[in-house]
């Protein structure tokens, strides 16, 4: 079985965990993982190129075929590259040189390899990743980034499309699925959805919404149905979605006449049962159909921390 490695950013780390861990498990439900500061590594069916694409928060990403002690005896299970560098990614607490250990291995895989250094334009890069109690070998031929859609018109208050692309992720679907936003604002969910390969149906109650949606939708080339009604429309698309995402109004984007919090209650209450959610919300308007949601908090300023609860 193949074992991938990818390293995330500081920021948001349990939440880029999950993101890699659920996009894996849409393909292979068996995957397996470990986890060490910002080091997740995954024993499953799925090419770590798939799930690189699809991620919002990987910094590196690649196979990983070895471990070692000494950089001298260093020998990984790696087929001969025309060219090659190598790379330090030190997730320890202790001060090292990596330049140093670059130069190392680089010197004792050139004699094994008889492969030449390419510092610009490498075949292969391999990865000496170290962590406080392990120091792994990983490779990668390619570098891969996730291919984002284009925002043609935007809103102060939207979801980021990086969170958005995340969220989408968690959802846990794949390609060919459909996908519901019910107050599809500007439409940043759809595109991730649809730049994904799903299919997706917005809806929102603004027909400027809508139709700002439909133009950013267009921009890319894409299809996603949208429709100008309440979120209460969701009761009649329930026989045709697999998920919900959204991204729940707030502030001066939020119309509603009631409550924030009784909205989210409301619109909880009306859900299809056994369809995946995912759902943000401000801080502080949890309701007791979410308690058993797993739940990241997204600091925003000192006014505004985001939930994003999976359910």
């Amino acid at each position: 079985m193949l074992q991938s490695f990818f390293v995330l950013p500081g920021q948001y780390e349990d939440l880029a965990r999950d993101e890699v861990i659920s996009i894996s498990k849409i393909y292979d439900p068996k995957t397996s993982s470990s986890s060490e500061s910002r080091l997740v590594i995954l024993k499953s069916k799925v090419s770590w190129k798939k799930i690189a694409s699809r991620a919002t928060f990987v910094r590196n990403s690649g196979n990983i075929v070895d471990t070692f002690d000494d950089i001298s005896k260093i020998d990984p299970p790696i087929p001969k590259p025309v060219s090659f560098v190598c790379r330090t990614i030190n997730l320890s607490s202790r001060k090292l040189s990596p330049s140093l250990l670059e130069r190392q291995a680089g010197q004792v895989l050139k004699n094994r390899w008889g492969s030449k250094v390419s510092l610009s334009n490498p075949h292969l890069t391999v990865y000496l990743i170290i962590t406080d109690s392990e120091q792994y070998i990983g490779y990668a031929d390619v570098k891969i980034e996730p291919k984002l859609p284009i925002k043609a018109i935007k809103h102060p208050h939207e979801l980021d499309l990086k969170l958005s692309r995340c969220i989408v992720n968690l959802s846990q679907l794949k390609e060919g699925k459909t996908l519901c936003d019910p107050f599809c604002g500007t439409g940043t969910i759809l595109l991730q959805a649809e730049s994904m390969g799903m299919k997706s149906i917005g809806i929102d109650f603004d027909p400027l919404m809508c139709d700002i949606t439909r133009k950013n939708l267009a921009a890319n080339g894409f299809k996603s149905k949208v429709i100008n009604s309440g979120y209460n429309e969701i009761q009649n698309l329930k026989g045709t979605i697999d998920a919900i995402v959204t991204d729940l109004p707030y502030g001066i984007a939020s119309r509603a006449s009631v409550s924030p919090k009784k909205l989210i209650k409301d619109f909880v209450s009306i859900l299809p049962k056994r369809k995946k959610l995912v759902i943000v919300y401000k801080k502080g308007l949890d309701v007791e159909e979410m308690n058993k949601a797993k739940k990241y908090e997204i600091y925003r300023h000192k006014s505004l921390t985001r939930v994003i609860a999976v359910r």
